[in-house]
């Protein structure tokens, strides 16, 4: 669930609501040098083409550059990063010149030899890549080529008017490409070189990810000597910490802590609306998990009052897997779900269902409000006649067990979609693609979905791709992969010394483009 997440909630309406940048240069540190931020959880490994999940997102500008990123102080769009400029010479072929000058963190310089290795078969695209899975994010890439030391074209399988969006993606993130052709992935993937503002010093997936500052860095100085990503899995457990003094900057913070935090002089809430949609996957090979009891299972669900009760109306409900910065693409006249308990008892009596205990696996909030928000849905369905048992799981591999033959038993998971460019490819598409999860893993038969996104991401015509979008939507409703809950919010505590802004999405960027060195 992990296309690299991201490009992320109404980008021309929520940095207006977001406490990110108001155009003008990123803030002067006046505060610690060393900073502790308390997160959730770490991805596995912290090789970028292979770790494409929020726990990934959290940290990944710290270490790594991708080739173009969007503008989130400014709001301009997508703008240069270790590419310089770009040319999308036709529908397939885009010219990109490179950035001059920047060295990895061990000090090599970085050329059009890392964009190759960085796009390769053998590590992204091939049939067996190192990072275990072909490349699911991009799948009209053909091929990168050289054209000097620091120009590239990429060239794609047939028409992509989103080729500029996608190489922002992290899952894109530029790596050393002698490093990685010398050194075995299994120690690779543990501490990967790449050209971001910090370096990584220590990586142990279940307790930290230790960072110490790139002074080389193209970009200008980072403002903090060293950060500390530590996994703290408890809210309480991270607002404690930060009280104390041992957190300067906790993540996922529930509006219920929110006066918790508040009530201390010296801590501030900072955050907002973020484009992501909470969802809830549903297991399709399970017999009974049939279009009616998927139906039931959405038609039960009281999205208004979660919003209500749970946010304190700080966050909507969406009207479908959009957001408003798919500008053109938006489709404004598309329904929000439908609540309607009666409509999904008639579902039920239609379905395969026969009063089987549905196993639901969740992490403790991993997702923000995860567990509150799970409590509630259980009992909505079980108004409805659905017997739904939560089960608590420690991490991600927990949740995703499987039978003998490889198929998850779980019958529902927690999830969310978020877009990662403002486009609906970069999130509708890029999330519900025949490739990813709910396919892939959760058996949606998704062929009147897929044929509408092949016109998606292959017309030039707007016209033809926004009815295209309008369709997908429809479907997506008619024949639901997920429960779709919500748009959600992400909301930090912090000490009030640390001049940070937070983006619109799960990026966490501490680099000099969002907090300047004190002179």
């Amino acid at each position: 669930m992990k296309k690299l997440l991201l490009s992320c909630l109404m980008l021309l309406m929520a940095l207006n609501v977001f406490a990110t940048g108001t155009g003008e240069t990123a803030p002067a540190a006046s505060g610690p040098k060393e900073i502790t931020v308390a997160i959730p959880a770490l991805p596995a490994t912290i090789e970028p083409g292979k770790e494409v999940l929020v726990s990934m997102y959290r940290v990944f500008m710290n270490m790594y550059d991708t080739l173009i990123t969007t503008d989130y102080q400014n709001n301009t769009g997508m703008v240069p990063c270790l590419a310089e400029s770009w040319d999308q010479v036709d529908s397939q072929t885009l010219i990109v010149k490179l950035r001059k000058g920047v060295k990895f963190h061990n000090g090599k310089d970085f050329t059009a030899d890392d964009v190759l290795v960085t796009f390769s078969q053998e590590r992204l695209f091939g049939e067996h890549p190192a990072v275990g899975v072909k490349d699911k994010n991009w799948s009209a890439f053909k091929e990168v080529q050289k054209i000097d030391d620091y120009t590239v074209k990429f060239i794609t399988k047939k028409p992509d008017p989103t080729m500029v969006h996608i190489l922002s993606l992290p899952c894109y993130s530029i790596i050393s490409g002698d490093d990685f052709k010398n050194t075995e992935f299994s120690k690779w993937q543990f501490k990967p070189i790449g050209t971001g503002p910090y370096k990584i010093v220590e990586f142990n997936d279940t307790e930290h990810l230790i960072l110490e500052a790139n002074n080389e860095y193209w970009g200008g100085k980072p403002a903090f000597d060293k950060i500390t990503f530590k996994v703290v899995p408890e809210i309480a457990a991270r607002i404690a910490g930060l009280q104390s003094g041992d957190f300067q900057v906790v993540s996922d913070v529930s509006p219920d802590f929110h006066s918790t935090v508040t009530a201390d002089k010296r801590l501030e809430i900072v955050g907002g609306p973020i484009a992501v949609a909470r969802t809830i996957y549903m297991n399709q090979h399970k017999p009974y998990m049939d279009i009616h009891l998927r139906k039931a299972l959405c038609y039960a669900i009281d999205r208004e009052s979660l919003v209500r009760d749970l946010w304190n109306n700080m966050i909507d409900v969406p009207n479908g897997i959009q957001y408003k910065n798919f500008g053109d693409m938006y489709v404004a006249e598309h329904p929000k779900p439908k609540y309607d308990p009666e409509l999904a008892k008639k579902e039920l009596a239609q379905s395969k269902y026969n009063g089987e205990k549905l196993v639901f696996r969740i992490m403790r909030d991993y997702y923000p409000g995860e567990v509150d928000t799970s409590q509630a849905c259980v009992e909505m369905w079980k108004k409805v006649g659905i017997n739904v048992e939560i089960q608590v799981c420690e991490n991600q591999q927990q949740v995703n067990a499987t039978d003998a033959n490889g198929i998850r038993t779980l019958d529902m998971r927690n999830t969310i979609h978020n877009t990662l460019f403002p486009d609906p490819v970069g999130g509708l598409w890029r999330t519900f693609k025949p490739s990813y999860d709910a396919t892939r893993y959760y058996n949606w038969d998704s062929r009147k979905f897929a044929e509408y996104g092949e016109i998606l991401t292959t017309s030039i015509d707007p016209a033809e791709r926004k009815e295209a979008v309008k369709k997908m939507l429809i479907e997506w409703d008619e024949n639901p992969p997920a429960i779709l809950l919500y748009n959600t919010a992400l909301f930090y505590g912090k000490v009030k010394s640390i001049d940070w802004k937070p983006y619109p999405c799960y990026f966490m960027d501490f680099g000099p483009r969002n907090v300047k060195a004190a002179n």
